[in-house]
C-alpha cells in the first residue's frame, strides 16, 4: 500500500514537472495506471470556452436570451438589503443558490473581460472573488457543499476568464482557498471516491464545481484535476456508458435534474476543453423518458424519491437544454420550451452553450411505446400524445442502484384522465424526508407499489449489528422486496452492480406491434424471483398493454403472474392503489377519478385466483392510508408541498388467494374508460392444456400456462363473430406454423428470441401451434 502511495506521489511530482515545462494548445492524452486521462491544454480560456469559441461567443451577446439572462446575473448581482437579509429564515443551499451579490457580479465581469477585453472588469472580477473565497465557510454540513461548489465555479471562471490579468500572488490565493473549501465538502478532498453511481459526490461537487476549479488551476496546481478527472475515468464513466445503454435513469422523476444534469456538465465541459465526447452516445435518448411519462395535464408519472404537486408543471429544463444543444436534438429542444426556466446558478450556461438555432419538435411523432433495456427492463406505452391519451408504465427492474430509487420491480401505473393505478406515498411530508418512517417502511417499499408481496411474518429487513449491540431492524417487514446492500446501501461500484446482490430482476421478453409506431399490443415479460429473499423460490410476471383503439374503452393491462414461496403458508399479494376508494363487487373492482377535473375510471377483472378461491380486499382511508401490516406511517402534505389532489393516494386493493399453495397463479385485466362509462368490454378466460389466456373486444392474448416456454404443440378454441387480433406469448423462437380448424391457416410465422410472439388476425375456430 505504501509503494503504491509513493508510485503515485512520483509520478505526480514527474507529471507536474512535464506539464509546466511543455506548450500545450491542445488536450493531449496520458496514461496513469490502467486508464488513460485527457490533460487539459496550457492556453486559457480551456473552461467552458476555448479561444476558437471566442467568435461566436461575442455574436451571442446579441442574442436575445443572452440579453435577458445577462440583465437577470446584473440584477442578481445586487447584494441584498438588510431588509432582504433580516428576512432570510432558511440559509441552506438554496439561498446561495440564489446568486445574489459577488458571485452574479463576478460572472457578468469576467464575462466582459472574456468577450471585450474590458480589463477593469476583469481586476474587479479577480479581486471581489478572491475576498469572497477566503471568507466562504460553510462548515461540512452535507447540502452545504452546494454552496461551496457554487463558489468553486465561479471563482474557477473568473481564475481562467481573466488568468492573464492575475498577479501571481492572487492565483496562489485562489488556490488555497480552492482546496480549504474543497475539504469542507461532503466529498472533501482529496476526494473521496465512494458515491461513483448515485449520491451527493455524483451532482455538482464533483462532476461541475471541483472539475472546473481543476481544469482552471491545472498549470500551477495539477493535483485537483487528477483527482477528480481519474475517478471520473476510471469509475464514472464506465458505468454511466453501461446505464446509458438502456436509455433511462434510475433516480427518479425528481433527482434526475440534479444528477443526470451534471453528467452532461463534465460532458460539455471535457468537450469545451477539447477532450470531445466523453460518454456513450446513447446518452443523448435517456430524456426521452420525460417525454413518454408526460400526462395530457402536464403532470409526469412519477418514479423514486418525488413529491406530487399538481400546482406545478415538472420541469426538466436544465437537462433538456444542456442535452438537446449538444447532442442537437430537436424533441428535447421542445422539452426544454415547455418551461424554459433555469436556476440562477445555470444562467450562464444557457449563455455558453445553447443552441438558439435548434427548432423545437412535439414528440407526436415519436413510436407510442418506448423500451428500456438492461439494467433497466422498463416500457411505458401510450395511446396517443392528446389529452385523451392513456398512458401505462411496466417495470421489471434488472439492477437495484439504490439511494432514491424503489424497490419496485414488477410494479405498473395506469393513467387515463387521471392517475388511476398510482405509486403511492410521497418524499416529504410531516413525517420527514430521505428515510424518514415513511419514506423507509412504505413509500420506497413494494408495498407501495403495484407489484407482488410474499408476506414471511419471521423476515427482518436490513437488519445489521450496530456499536456490538445485537441486531437492530432498521424497516418493517413489508412482505415486499429486499434491501440490497448492508443497511439498504446504494450501489458503490460497477462491479457490486452487475453482481447477484444488486441484480433484481431479468427480462424475458419484450415487444410491441405489428406497427412499429401505432403498436396494438407492447408486451413485457421478466423474473423479479431474485428481487426477493428465499422466501421466494419464483416469481414471474408479464405484461400485456392493448390500444383497442376505440373512443369508450380506449385501452386495457393484462397482467399474468406466476408466485412459488418456499412455505406455503407465506401469503401473497397482488396489490394496486388508488386516490379515491375503490369499489369491489365479486370478482371486478372498479377506481374512478371524480376530483381535480379528472374523469378517468379502471375496472379490474379478477381471473385468477378462481372467485371461489380469491379474497379481494380493500385497505385505506382515514388512519391507514400507508399501511404496514398493522402501522399506519402517515406523511401528511406541508404547505411548502401541497399536494391538493392528494396524488400521494389513501388506498389500495389487495388480491390473495384464500388457500394457503405454495405455488399460485393471478391473471387480472384492467380497462379504462370515462367514469360515466356504463358497460366495459366483455372479458373471458382462455382455459387449455398448455396456455391460459384473456380473450377481450377483438383481442385474444394468450401466456405458457406455467409460464415457461411453450417448445412445441398447443392448441385452444375461441368463439365470436368479428375478425380478432391473436398476441401469442411464451413461445421458443424459430419458424411456427399454425393450423384452425384442422386446416393449414398460417404456413409458417418466425418467433423472434427477443419477444417470444406469434401476432396475427383471424375469427373464431380451434387454432393449432406447431414447431
Amino acid at each position: 500500500m505504501k509503494k503504491n502511495f509513493l508510485l503515485a506521489a512520483s509520478f505526480l511530482f514527474i507529471f507536474c514537472l512535464e506539464a509546466g515545462a511543455q506548450k500545450r494548445d491542445e488536450v493531449t492524452w496520458e496514461k496513469f495506471e490502467d486508464i488513460t486521462i485527457p490533460i487539459p491544454p496550457s492556453t486559457h480560456p480551456r473552461l467552458y470556452v476555448r479561444p476558437a469559441n471566442l467568435p461566436d461567443l461575442k455574436k451571442r451577446m446579441d442574442h436575445p436570451q443572452v440579453k435577458a439572462n445577462l440583465a437577470t446575473l446584473r440584477k442578481l448581482g445586487i447584494d441584498r438589503t438588510a431588509e432582504e437579509e433580516a428576512k432570510v429564515t432558511d440559509r441552506g443551499f438554496r439561498y446561495y443558490f440564489e446568486m445574489r451579490g459577488v458571485t452574479s457580479r463576478v460572472q457578468v465581469q469576467a464575462l466582459d473581460y472574456l468577450v471585450y477585453g474590458d480589463k477593469k472588469q476583469a481586476r474587479r472580477a479577480i479581486t471581489s472573488m478572491l475576498d469572497s473565497l477566503q471568507h466562504t465557510n460553510f462548515g461540512t454540513k452535507q447540502d452545504l457543499s452546494r454552496a461551496s461548489g457554487v463558489m468553486l465555479m465561479c471563482g474557477a471562471m473568473v481564475y481562467d476568464w481573466c488568468y492573464d490579468q492575475m498577479k501571481e500572488s492572487e492565483k496562489k490565493a485562489y488556490i488555497e482557498s480552492f482546496i480549504r473549501i474543497s475539504k469542507t465538502m461532503e466529498c472533501g478532498y482529496p476526494p473521496k471516491n465512494n458515491e461513483p453511481i448515485a449520491g451527493h459526490s455524483s451532482e455538482w461537487m464533483i462532476l461541475r464545481d471541483m472539475l472546473s476549479a481543476g481544469i482552471a488551476i491545472y498549470d500551477e496546481y495539477p493535483d485537483m484535476y487528477l483527482h477528480v478527472i481519474r475517478m471520473l475515468y476510471k469509475d464514472y464513466l464506465p458505468v454511466r456508458n453501461y446505464i446509458y445503454s438502456g436509455h433511462n435513469y434510475h433516480q427518479g422523476t425528481s433527482y434526475v435534474n440534479v444528477r443526470f444534469s451534471n453528467d452532461l456538465f463534465s460532458l460539455w465541459i471535457l468537450d469545451r476543453m477539447g477532450a470531445g465526447a466523453i460518454y456513450n452516445p446513447a446518452q443523448q435518448f435517456v430524456p426521452y423518458d420525460f417525454l413518454y411519462r408526460r400526462r395530457p395535464d402536464g403532470q409526469v408519472m412519477p418514479a423514486g424519491d418525488t413529491n406530487p404537486n399538481k400546482r406545478n408543471i415538472p420541469s426538466y429544463s436544465l437537462p433538456a437544454m444542456l442535452a438537446s444543444s449538444f447532442y442537437k436534438d430537436n424533441y428535447l429542444a421542445y422539452e426544454y420550451e415547455l418551461k424554459p426556466k433555469l436556476e440562477s446558478h445555470c444562467l450562464i450556461f444557457e449563455i455558453l452553450w445553447r443552441d438558439f438555432d435548434l427548432k423545437a419538435k412535439t414528440p407526436d411523432d415519436l413510436p407510442l411505446t418506448r423500451y428500456s433495456g438492461s439494467p433497466f427492463g422498463w416500457m411505458i406505452a401510450r395511446t396517443g400524445w392528446d389529452k385523451n391519451s392513456v398512458i401505462a408504465e411496466m417495470k421489471i427492474n434488472e439492477q437495484f442502484f439504490g439511494n432514491h430509487q424503489h424497490m419496485d420491480g414488477g410494479s405498473f401505473q395506469l393513467y387515463y384522465k387521471g392517475p388511476l393505478a398510482i405509486d403511492a406515498g410521497a418524499y416529504q411530508g410531516s413525517s420527514g424526508g430521505y428515510n424518514s418512517p415513511h419514506n423507509k417502511n412504505f413509500f420506497k417499499r413494494t408495498i407501495a407499489h403495484n407489484s407482488l408481496l410474499v408476506y414471511n411474518p419471521n423476515e427482518k429487513f436490513a437488519s445489521w449489528n450496530y456499536g456490538g449491540q445485537d441486531k437492530t431492524e432498521f424497516a418493517d417487514n413489508d412482505g415486499g422486496q429486499r434491501m440490497p446492500g448492508d443497511r439498504w446501501e446504494t450501489c458503490r461500484s460497477f462491479k457490486d452492480l452487475l453482481s447477484k446482490e444488486y441484480t433484481t430482476g431479468k427480462v424475458l421478453g419484450h415487444g410491441f406491434g405489428p406497427d412499429a409506431n401505432k403498436p396494438d399490443y407492447s408486451y413485457l415479460k421478466g423474473d423479479i424471483t431474485q428481487a426477493y429473499t428465499d422466501k421466494v423460490k419464483e416469481a414471474k410476471r408479464s405484461f400485456v398493454f392493448l390500444n383497442l383503439h376505440t373512443t369508450e374503452v380506449p385501452a386495457a393491462l393484462i397482467v399474468f403472474d406466476k408466485v412459488v414461496s418456499a412455505d406455503p403458508q407465506f401469503k401473497k399479494f397482488w396489490l394496486l392503489h388508488s386516490i379515491e376508494e375503490p369499489i369491489i363487487e365479486s370478482n371486478r373492482f372498479t377506481v374512478k377519478r371524480t376530483q381535480n377535473e379528472d374523469t378517468g375510471m379502471l375496472q379490474n377483472q379478477v381471473l385468477l385466483p378462481e372467485i371461489q378461491d380469491a379474497r379481494i380486499e380493500k385497505i385505506g382511508g382515514k388512519g391507514k392510508e400507508f399501511w404496514v401490516f398493522g402501522t399506519n406511517y402517515a406523511n401528511d402534505a406541508m404547505p411548502r408541498r401541497p399536494d391538493d389532489a392528494n396524488e400521494r393516494g389513501a388506498w389500495r386493493v389487495e388480491i390473495s388467494p384464500a388457500t394457503a399453495a405454495a405455488e399460485n397463479y393471478f391473471l387480472n385485466v384492467m380497462q379504462v374508460a370515462d367514469n360515466t362509462c356504463l358497460q366495459m368490454n366483455e372479458v373471458k378466460r382462455i382455459d387449455a392444456d398448455k396456455i391460459v389466456g384473456v380473450q377481450i373486444a377483438d383481442r385474444v392474448v394468450t401466456f405458457s400456462k406455467d409460464s415457461q416456454p411453450l417448445p412445441g404443440k398447443f392448441d385452444f378454441a375461441v368463439s365470436g363473430s368479428q375478425t380478432m387480433k391473436f398476441v401469442i406469448t411464451d413461445l421458443i423462437p424459430g419458424t411456427w406454423q399454425i393450423k384452425k380448424d384442422g386446416k393449414v391457416y398460417i404456413p409458417a410465422l418466425e418467433v423472434r428470441t427477443d419477444d417470444g410472439i406469434l401476432s396475427f388476425e383471424g375469427t373464431a375456430g380451434r387454432y393449432e401451434f406447431l414447431r
